[in-house]
């Protein structure tokens, strides 16, 4: 697919570039008929309640038991079951395998009982081919269909698309239409706009999502000491502490730099292996790439950053990925303003009344909060001593559950009188009644076609004078583009070495050559129909 890459920006990438979506390990291993390992005996009797068994350390090397495996128990007198792993954890001697929910039957070393995995790639040091290798082979090829294909059947991310704007008979509306012009996206199968961001001659306004402006004022101002906090507007808050690991962010050498550091660990940007950071308390999002449904949501699930791009040097533009409105519920907390500041919020002072409680449950009495987020950031102080601290939920004049963050002593520090501040994401909408998406308001967007139609607010009449940022991808995968992945990464299994030992040959079965051969055949005839053309006029 056609990569354009703009200096400050996150290049166009997967949403979710680690997850395996198109196939899985065990499909593979289904279609090369790959026999499961052999069952290993226990060592002990399953414990009381049926929640876990213990094998040996020799025989854990040899298969690999790991949490999310299913695991089947049996033994001479019982019928046998499978259950999930939870755990896997050494205990003196033995590995113990635990799970949840317990068993029916008892397993017990006298009945011969056994624990086989009923997967046929694991992680075992002694079987060949690993699992781990096998899913680094479906992620290459998950990228190698969608750059065919010119489409993804997975979330991708597309950022800082500059378009141009087409108008329809400028200053008036043509007939049959009721708005002023569009702008045709680079590809469709559109799932959320990020940021939709329109040039007003000077700068580009966002109209598509929340944000904040963010700008390093002095980087050596800085220390460990200090913090960025971020809150998605429930659930919990990110830390991102000054620092020089890849869990932090480094604000040596000049503010250019730091910027960009602050902006890859929001991004959890790989080229600089940065970790992922998660919300405290951690909450869970939903997702069709886990087993469970599930996955901990990070930072850069709720929030997406560029630096020193067309907002200047030193500066960075955080925006929330919740829909339009409900991004100005994301608050901030700064402990350094000496060294950082922000702009493009809406900056809400109250003053304290009462305060009662501490940290992980106290109660702030003000004298209204209807102005301030559901659940949200607080801060107070000024220069490089402002303190901290995030409440859990709200009544008409209390804030509730206020935790201390980064243990600044934020609650102790608030009495009479005390002001505290919030700063809580903005879109920057042209009208209190025209902005937001909608049909009759200022833009919406065909999503299936990639066309966004601007009604009331629109972008100046020239080149370049869209940058949008958006998801696309097909919702679901194609039975069709699971089968394509999964003999593609088999073709690879087949070729990489010799593996006899896992996939024999005999006299009556069809050998390893023609096997490779009758797999691409059927790629061959079935992937291009997939296959987009773009066209450009």
């Amino acid at each position: 697919m056609p990569v354009v890459f703009n200096t400050g920006e996150r290049e166009p990438r997967p949403l979710f570039p680690d997850q395996v979506i198109y196939s899985s390990a065990q499909k593979v291993a289904d279609i090369l008929q790959i026999p499961l390992p052999d069952p290993v005996y226990l060592v002990a009797d399953t414990n009381t309640g049926g929640t876990s068994c213990s094998i040996s350390p020799a025989d854990q090397r040899t298969v690999g038991f790991e949490v999310g495996d299913e695991v089947e128990l049996a033994s001479d007198t019982e019928l046998g079951e499978t259950v999930t792993i939870t755990s896997v954890a050494r205990d003196g001697t033995n590995v113990v395998i635990s799970w949840s929910g317990g068993t029916t039957g008892d397993y017990d070393t006298a009945d011969n009982a056994t624990l086989q995995n009923l997967q046929s790639f694991t992680n075992g040091k002694r079987r060949g081919v690993t699992r781990r290798a096998v899913e680094t082979m479906i992620l290459r090829m998950q990228d190698k269909i969608d750059n065919l294909c010119n489409n993804s059947w997975r979330p991708m991310l597309q950022t800082a698309e500059y378009l141009n704007f087409d108008t329809y008979k400028p200053y008036r509306r043509r007939y049959y239409t009721d708005y002023v012009g569009t702008v045709p996206l680079m590809f469709r199968n559109v799932q959320q706009i990020l940021r939709l961001e329109i040039w007003q001659g000077q700068e580009y306004r966002e109209v598509g999502t929340a944000e904040a402006r963010l700008e390093i004022i002095d980087h050596s101002a800085l220390t460990t000491n200090d913090y960025l906090f971020l809150c998605p507007g429930g659930g919990g808050v990110a830390s991102l502490q000054v620092g020089s690991s890849s869990n932090k962010w480094s604000p040596d050498f000049d503010g250019v730099n730091a910027a960009q550091q602050l902006a890859d660990l929001i991004n959890k940007d790989l080229r600089r292996k940065k970790d992922a950071i998660l919300f405290s308390p951690s909450f869970s999002l939903e997702t069709s790439a886990s087993s469970s449904g599930t996955t901990v949501a990070n930072v850069h699930h709720e929030f997406m950053a560029s630096a020193n791009a067309d907002y200047g040097n030193s500066k960075l533009k955080v925006t929330s990925m919740n829909r339009g409105e409900a991004g100005e519920n994301a608050t901030l907390g700064i402990t350094n303003l000496t060294g950082m500041s922000a702009t493009n919020l809406t900056d809400t002072v109250l003053t304290v009344s009462s305060t009662s409680g501490s940290s992980g449950s106290g109660v702030i009495t003000l004298a209204d909060t209807s102005t301030l987020a559901p659940y949200g950031i607080i801060c107070t102080g000024s220069g490089s001593s402002v303190k901290c601290a995030y409440y859990t939920s709200k009544t008409a004049t209390t804030l509730t559950g206020v935790t201390d963050l980064a243990s600044s002593g934020c609650l102790a520090a608030l009495s009479n009188g005390v002001e505290i501040t919030q700063y809580r994401f903005k879109i920057d909408y042209f009208g209190t009644t025209t902005g937001d998406e909608a049909r009759l308001r200022d833009w919406w967007c065909d999503y299936d076609l990639g066309i966004i139609y601007f009604n009331n607010t629109y972008p100046y009449f020239q080149w370049n004078s869209v940058k949008c940022s958006y998801v696309y991808g097909e919702r679901y995968v194609e039975k069709a583009i699971e089968d394509i992945c999964t003999k593609m990464v088999a073709m690879d299994l087949l070729l990489s070495d010799d593996r006899s030992v896992l996939m024999p040959e005999g006299t009556t079965n069809i050998d390893l050559g023609a096997k490779y051969q009758l797999f691409k055949t059927q790629v061959a005839e079935t992937l291009p129909r997939y296959m987009e053309v773009m066209t450009l006029d």
